[in-house]
């Protein structure tokens, strides 16, 4: 691995450094401040009685249009969609330099706040190839097409109350009738689905037997404003709400079958490889800037006469910080570079989710420490981002499911086919 980045990479990583502070950040200021405050997300809170509530921060649509539309003129906009479709074409150590950039500020890890420009607005997992690879010309053209250009949104439909980290135990059911498919179950935890106009929903199509049939399930595009289709949103501990989808007697054509019949697992699993990398890039904004605050705070903070910088508690906070930040960062960028490379990632992209997501939370808890009170105090971003770091050690896989996967693939023998060079 080449550990230096080309020149168009650097040119990117300033193109995008450019574009949140010229373009991004005044939107940001001109928000209202304090509107995260605990009382905006108290479920007792009477404007959570709407069966489906908006996001506490929309960014405004004239500034979103406008943010598009610059997006697309740099290279931004549906940055993993290849070129003739319409997108950046970017591979994913470019999308990983993206999006740890474009992490960066307040809104850093509130994904609404930024999809606008990271992916588009339909392929909110970040790995379109998966989606295009297995879609039909007539689903492109349907589906996928207008998510590219900006006109519709999807969401990914794969978790269930019973069937989270293991979705070999789904238990929502698709069973065909003519040339039509009905669908019955509940999905949990769907992030984005109360603005998606489809979603990308994964069903069990033959019997789940003794629940390790994997090959069972299948992946269908659902209209949202299908009949039998209901939604409610899940308050939870960030701005950002996820959703319970039930359906009932939903009827999909067979047409709005991804891929093949039974082969739903394959598609989810190509998605996540690619999706876990970026989601761990997404989580190392938010590090660096914390840790710059925490090396402000302590030297301009005085206690007892001396600047908090001078103690050796504060002092080994940082430096610990500054070390996993590291390690986190590199494990990114390893990935990404394998994956650039025709690799399988699996491995690593469980190693990157499992390094940065912890590496995100311990850092976070130790800035915040470092600034006392301030720490909490909804004028930093340092609560706001320490609330989503604790989800984020939940999303895209449990940290405990990730040392899983690592332990057995180690102890049955997996070696890395092209380590770093440390020589």
């Amino acid at each position: 691995m080449d550990l230096e980045f080309s020149n168009q990479t650097k040119m990117l990583r300033r193109e995008i450094r450019r574009f949140v502070d010229d373009e991004f950040r005044p939107i940001l200021n001109d928000l209202p401040d304090k509107i995260e405050r605990y009382h905006d997300l108290d479920p007792e809170n009477p404007e959570l009685t709407d069966d489906v509530r908006p996001h506490p921060i929309k960014i405004p649509e004239e500034d979103r249009k406008r943010l598009r539309a610059k997006a697309k003129e740099v290279g931004f906009w549906a940055m993993g969609v290849p070129e003739q479709y319409g997108g950046g074409g970017l591979n994913l150590l470019e999308r990983c330099v993206v999006l740890e950039e474009l992490s960066k500020h307040r809104m850093g890890l509130y994904q609404p706040g930024i999809g606008v420009i990271e992916l588009g607005p339909g392929l909110t997992v970040g790995e379109p190839s998966a989606y295009l690879n297995n879609a039909n010309e007539d689903q492109i053209d349907r589906f996928f097409q207008p998510c590219i250009d900006g006109d519709k949104q999807s969401c990914f439909a794969l978790t269930e109350p019973a069937a989270g980290s293991d979705p070999r135990g789904m238990e929502t059911r698709a069973e065909k009738e003519g040339d039509e498919w009905v669908i019955n179950g509940t999905k949990h935890y769907i992030s984005w689905a109360g603005d998606a106009d489809f979603l990308i929903l994964f069903a069990r199509t033959e019997p789940k037997n003794d629940g390790i049939n994997e090959h069972g399930i299948t992946t269908f595009l659902v209209p949202a404003d299908s009949d039998g289709v209901s939604m409610r949103s899940i308050p939870v501990i960030r701005p950002e709400y996820p959703f319970e989808v039930t359906l009932k007697d939903v009827r999909v054509p067979d047409e709005n079958v991804l891929g093949d019949i039974g082969q739903g697992l394959s598609i989810a699993k190509e998605c996540l490889g690619e999706s876990r990398v970026l989601y761990a890039a997404n989580c190392l904004g938010p590090i660096d800037q914390s840790i710059r605050m925490g090396i402000d705070w302590a030297n301009d903070r005085q206690v007892g006469g001396q600047p908090l910088a001078d103690r050796q508690a504060i002092q080994w906070k940082i430096a610990k910080s500054a070390v996993d930040y590291q390690a986190a960062k590199y494990s990114v960028y390893h990935a990404a570079w394998k994956f650039d490379q025709g690799e399988d990632i699996r491995h690593e992209a469980s190693v990157t989710k499992y390094q940065a997501s912890e590496t995100l939370w311990t850092v976070l808890d130790r800035m915040v420490q470092i600034h006392g009170g301030a720490g909490v105090d909804a004028d930093l971003p340092l609560e706001r981002w320490l609330r989503e770091a604790r989800v984020r050690r939940i999303g895209e896989g449990p940290t405990e499911i990730h040392l899983k996967t690592i332990a057995r693939n180690l102890l049955k023998g997996y070696e890395d086919p092209d380590p770093i060079p440390l020589d």
